[in-house]
């Protein structure tokens, strides 16, 4: 079974990157810390409005929010977060982490209020991968896939079905 950093991810959009090294952490000492900052909120802004798009199409209900972070490398700020709804189902798409081991970014894809039905989406590589347990037939754990909108579609709909 892969294990995050274990699979073969889709490309960002041209011109996107992930500032990390090959330890997944972002080396703050080698670029200016609003630098940094000012990366990590471009690539999730761009990750938000994509994901936004999808859900858009999908027929959800969507409202940005922002949410209070503070890293240790960076400092304190705010970074945008996504709350869709359709019918009685809300669904949060919600930044967790600027880096993390074998990951550039961490951002969480959930239900509320129960927080239940944890999918991660994280960086990796230059690209966005999706875990996600709930769908199909799977053991204990799901192999990351890339994060598309098929595959972001496909997770939504298992948790709506696992929300009823």
């Amino acid at each position: 079974m892969r294990r995050l950093g274990q699979d073969t991810p889709y490309e960002l959009p041209e011109g996107e990157t992930f500032v990390a090294d090959s330890l997944g952490k972002t080396d703050a000492k080698s670029k200016d810390i609003d630098e940094v900052r000012s990366d990590w909120l471009a690539r999730l802004s761009r990750l938000i409005d994509e994901v936004e798009g999808w859900a858009k199409q999908l027929g959800w209900s969507t409202k940005r929010v922002e949410k209070k972070m503070s890293d240790s490398e960076v400092g304190s700020y705010q970074a945008p977060a996504l709350l869709m709804q359709e019918a009685t189902t809300r669904i949060i798409l919600e930044p967790i982490a600027r880096s993390a081991p074998g990951a550039e970014g961490v951002v969480d894809l959930y239900l509320l209020p129960a927080y239940d039905d944890i999918a991660t989406v994280y960086g990796h590589s230059g690209k966005w991968m999706i875990q996600y347990p709930f769908t199909e037939a799977v053991e204990d754990e799901a192999d990351p896939e890339p994060f598309t909108r098929e595959r972001f579609d496909g997770v939504l709909r298992a948790m709506v079905e696992n929300a009823a």
